[in-house]
Parts: structure tokens; C-alpha cells; sequence
């Protein structure tokens, strides 16, 4: 890789890691306790996934005419 690119590819990762610890605290937040930050941390991608989208399904079912959140 270039080295000019070098820094690009830096702040990808970055903003990766800030979207990844967002989506983490979120879980725990909508999950009201039934997740733990460190049991959200261990979770794989898929796992945190489906679980957003059960989320999701949960704050539409409360709010029908709401946008998705996460």
C-alpha cells in the first residue's frame, strides 16, 4: 500500500471502531439490562446483528409510525 493511502486506511478503521462502540452501548441501552456491556463486547458481528434488528422490531412495534433507530 502506498503510504499516502496509509492515512486514509487509518481513519476508515477509526470511524469503524466509534460506529462498533456506539452499536455496543446501544444494545446494552435498548436491552435495559439484559445485556452487559462486556457480554455485548463479546458478541460476534452476526449475533450483534440480529440483535439490533430485534431491537429494531421492538422500538416499530411500540411506535408504528417511528423510524428505525440503530
Amino acid at each position: 500500500m502506498p503510504p499516502e493511502k496509509l492515512n486514509d486506511l487509518i481513519q476508515t478503521y477509526i470511524k469503524e471502531a466509534r460506529t462498533l462502540r456506539e452499536q455496543v452501548s446501544d444494545i446494552c441501552i435498548y436491552a435495559a439490562g439484559g445485556i452487559e456491556f462486556n457480554s455485548a463486547w463479546g458478541m460476534s458481528f452476526e449475533d450483534r446483528e440480529l440483535m439490533v434488528s430485534a431491537i429494531n422490531k421492538k422500538l416499530k412495534a411500540q411506535n408504528p409510525g417511528g423510524k428505525e433507530y440503530m
